[in-house]
């Protein structure tokens, strides 16, 4: 029996290099690859999504698999196995469950066109020309509303794709969650833009994304990210490639109208890095040496992003570096200005560039329209209109163009559908990991302020990293507080920060 466990974990770190050459030709299509590439790129992520599926399907997995533990129930067959062989048990079994029912047919196709919808994403974007992209969103709805139907759900189709970013999550929890947070949102949004509202013309600087690397590169250095691991480039739309604990690949947005935007994209790339760079490596290949969930792993970005990078003691430390790479933008602008500049309330339908009240009514926007997709209540011919309609209901705008509206997201193109919510997730788990800190360490502004991170890298590492997929989502949020899952810390944090402006 100690074999087949044995087996389990040569399979695992099989799989896990696997993802990790996937991840490389996703990073490099998003960076370097040439364009006439794409075609046999796609052969390529077919080819390899089709070998993973079949190794964590294939008879040799199930067997020692179905040795160790009962498949259909769950009932552990060697008692005394330690915790953490069970947790892997448990969390082995449960991927397994979600991969059996995915035709390997479907794997290849599903990997090969979400491979070419992603560049077709790209030129529409560029171009403007949603519907040069259409037939590919039409072809990856039908075949996420099909994975729905293989995985089987009980409440929602939807329900089941939510699932596989944020288990025990459900469309049912999410509209409570929302309908808390909708009005609440939009009151305080009304309340802070009918306020004057500092300066912010001294952000939309003309440096292009080469001039900004040094700064970049100081700021992943500050937070404690290893050059040794990690490389950062840039890309359509900001993304974290993971192989490894040991190699990491950022990029953050080429194309920027504010210096604040590829800032912010690279402290929530970095928070994403910060993550997997300390996951456990003795545990590489089996689910202790994963993330615990995209909601988790998106409260870690979001935490680093808005929490820390938006606030004034990261930036009492690290403006005076700014000034000095930048002295024709800043040396006349004192941090108050370039502070209240960075967090001045200003409505934008970009997701990437809201402001901190009106980033999550971004989510819900997406949301609601991924739920009338679902339940076939809109075309996506029709996504356009529905997205400005709901863009000017939620936040009281316009789109002035589908780049700025429904083609702004690469997430659809990649076929997840689903994954929205874990932005809203992780942002009402990082009030929550906010809070705490703060409460656990009074002088948290002060270390901020300084320049030092380190305590923060041990609570996390304490509370969240260390875990691998131990606990879910609402567990580990619940021991790291000692209080139940709720978004009033971050509603806390909100009105605190904004009312007084």
């Amino acid at each position: 029996m100690y074999s087949a466990y044995e087996d389990l974990l040569a399979i695992g770190k099989k799989l896990s290099l696997l993802k990790s050459l996937k991840a490389i030709l996703n990073w490099d299509q998003e960076t370097f690859m040439p364009k006439g590439a794409l075609s046999f790129r796609s052969e390529q992520n077919g080819l390899i999504s089709t070998i993973i599926h079949e190794t964590k399907t294939g008879k040799k997995f199930t067997k020692a698999l179905s040795q160790l533990i009962n498949l259909k129930t769950g009932t552990f067959l060697i008692e005394d196995f330690d915790e953490e062989k069970k947790i892997n048990l448990r969390e082995w079994r449960s991927d397994y469950l979600n991969q059996i029912h995915l035709p390997a047919a479907f794997v290849t196709n599903f990997a090969k066109i979400t491979s070419k919808a992603t560049s077709a994403w790209s030129d529409a974007k560029k171009n403007n020309c949603f519907n040069s992209f259409a037939p590919y969103l039409e072809s990856i709805l039908s075949l996420c509303m099909q994975k729905a139907d293989y995985l089987t759900y009980e409440d929602h189709p939807y329900d089941a794709l939510l699932s596989l970013h944020e288990k025990g999550m459900t469309t049912k929890k999410l509209r409570l969650f929302f309908a808390q947070l909708k009005p609440f949102l939009k009151n305080l949004l009304k309340t802070v833009a009918n306020k004057p509202q500092a300066s912010t013309s001294f952000l939309q600087i003309k440096e292009t994304k080469e001039a900004l690397s040094d700064f970049n590169h100081f700021l992943l250095n500050l937070v404690g990210i290893n050059s040794n691991y990690s490389r950062l480039d840039h890309s359509e739309h900001p993304f974290c490639f993971v192989m490894h604990p040991s190699d990491v690949r950022l990029t953050t947005c080429k194309n920027f109208r504010s210096l604040i935007e590829p800032i912010r994209a690279l402290m929530h790339e970095a928070g994403h890095a910060l993550y997997e760079l300390s996951l456990p490596k003795e545990h590489f290949g089996s689910p202790l040496g994963e993330f615990a969930s995209m909601g988790i792993h998106e409260s870690q970005s979001r935490f680093f992003e808005t929490f820390i990078g938006l606030s004034r003691p990261f930036w009492q430390f690290a403006y005076p570096k700014l000034q000095k790479m930048f002295p024709k933008n800043f040396k006349k602008i004192d941090l108050d200005t370039f502070y209240q500049g960075i967090i001045s309330f200003h409505l934008s339908p970009i997701r990437i560039s809201a402001d901190e009240i009106s980033y999550i009514l971004h989510i819900i926007l997406r949301f609601e329209i991924e739920l009338l997709l679902f339940e076939e209540k809109l075309k996506v011919k029709d996504l356009p209109d529905m997205w400005n309609q709901k863009t000017n209901e939620l936040l009281g705008i316009q789109p002035q163009n589908d780049r700025e509206g429904c083609l702004q997201d690469i997430h659809w193109a990649a076929g997840f559908f689903g994954y929205f919510p874990c932005y809203a997730l992780g942002t009402l788990y990082a009030g929550q990991i906010y809070e705490t800190l703060k409460k656990t360490f009074p002088d948290f502004e002060t270390q901020i302020a300084s320049g030092n991170f380190s305590f923060i890298h041990l609570f996390l590492n304490e509370n969240i990293y260390r875990f691998g997929r131990r606990y879910q989502s609402l567990e580990i949020i619940e021991m790291l507080s000692k209080e139940e899952f709720s978004p009033l810390p971050y509603m806390n944090y909100l009105k605190e920060k904004y009312s007084p402006l």
